[in-house]
């Protein structure tokens, strides 16, 4: 360790013992082992310093062997930046589940910076197999203040999260955003999958997964096919159901793109959607007037569902198109939402919690970044307000679907 990173980790030690204010955020300390930013999402800062602080004073976590990059597409453009940390030992990060791999969301895009512990709340509330967990942190580095981030697990093949065989499983995500993965489209829908696990696949697992896909969209657009053979073959129609829930509830534009569609498939079992990602653009985050205030016009956007085909935020996504022609899974669709309507209503006290929390950590966000970014879409509200709209959304959209799916029993 050389000595800028020992005195600063000595400063960080110091500051740890002072009390903390009620409502404050556990604190991400990261420093570079030769103090400079963090700026590629290629390459890997090795040995960089972190530290996690809780309000209370106490260190939770400390490594000077941490690997941390850089990360995201639009949002890593923006000034405040996202990070991923690769850590030396599996650890249980804040009381989550053990793993080397977690990110920093900075939720530059979001003014209110809770719409992703929204969604992902959301989806807790399903059944989908695995959801992210995530706490709001405070994030320093080197130093110097980042604002309100959300500590988050990473999409990754393990036990604690997506639990598929590592060598004979497929993690694929649907994006419009190339990587470094392999990649293809489906002849159908010319959707584009990167698969994300195996890292490396075979020539015979390319041509497996590929065939696969094709083959559902075969059978969804054949005109003459029974989807009995569909979901019994090769769709799992429960988390199909519940992960258009969350994006229809979430009113989440990503699964046009598509950008951050996730779905999985172990050997031998049915391909499932998920885990849901990416809500930075959910809940309307666009459609403020120059006063903060909603238009009209766009709160007025929630009042129709339509499960023809053609539902206004998710019209196009995946295989939603001709699967909401289908009586059956529409009937699915309805039964569940019933079901889990109760538990979407108790998140809106949850809303009110977090505004509370995260109040002194989004104020001093708020200071350190608001105005240095046009495409930040709310920028024309103050954090308060942009919270207020939020659970204005929220609570709408609850009670419009609710409302239409009642009308249809």
């Amino acid at each position: 360790m050389n000595f800028y990173k020992t005195g600063l980790m000595a400063l960080i030690l110091l500051l740890s013992l002072l009390p903390a204010r009620a409502g404050d955020l556990p604190v991400v300390h990261i420093t570079t082992e030769d103090g400079t930013p963090i700026t590629s999402r290629e390459e890997w800062r090795k040995n960089t310093l972190v530290c996690i602080v809780t309000p209370d004073g106490d260190t939770l976590y400390h490594s000077p062997n941490t690997s941390v990059k850089s990360r995201g597409h639009s949002t890593f453009s923006k000034p405040k930046k996202p990070y991923t940390l690769k850590l030396e030992e599996a650890s249980p990060l804040l009381g989550m589940q053990p793993h080397k791999r977690w990110v920093l969301l900075a939720n530059f895009m979001d003014h209110s910076l809770l719409r992703n512990s929204l969604a992902l709340a959301i989806a807790r509330q399903t059944s989908l197999d695995w959801t992210p967990d995530s706490r709001l942190v405070d994030v320093v580095v080197n130093g110097r203040s980042q604002g309100c981030y959300l500590l988050c697990e990473a999409i990754r093949i393990d036990k604690h999260r997506v639990d598929i065989d590592e060598e004979s499983g497929f993690l694929l995500e649907m994006d419009s955003y190339p990587d470094d993965a392999y990649r293809f489209e489906t002849k159908h829908r010319h959707l584009p999958v990167n698969v994300t696990s195996p890292k490396d696949p075979t020539d015979e697992q390319k041509r497996y997964i590929a065939n696969y896909l094709n083959k559902i969209e075969e059978l969804l657009y054949n005109g003459s096919a029974n989807l009995d053979v569909l979901y019994r073959d090769y769709l799992d129609m429960d988390s199909l159901v519940d992960w258009w829930l969350i994006h229809e509830l979430t009113q989440n534009a990503e699964p046009n793109g598509p950008r951050s569609c996730y779905m999985y498939k172990d050997k031998d079992g049915l391909l499932k959607a998920g885990p849901v990602w990416d809500f930075d653009l959910a809940f309307i985050s666009v459609g403020l007037d120059k006063g903060g205030d909603l238009r009209p016009s766009r709160l007025n956007r929630t009042d129709v569902i339509r499960l023809n085909g053609d539902s206004l935020y998710n019209r196009k996504a995946l295989w939603y198109d001709r699967l909401l022609q289908d009586p059956t899974f529409v009937h699915r669709i309805q039964a569940r939402w019933k079901q889990l309507a109760p538990g979407f209503r108790a998140l809106v006290d949850q809303l009110d919690a977090w505004q509370t929390l995260i109040e002194p950590s989004a104020l001093a966000d708020e200071a350190l970044w608001k105005g240095q970014d046009p495409a930040r879409f709310d920028i024309f509200t103050e954090w308060r307000s942009s919270v207020a709209n939020l659970k204005k959304v929220y609570a709408y959209r609850i009670e419009r679907l609710n409302q239409w799916f009642t009308s249809q029993e």
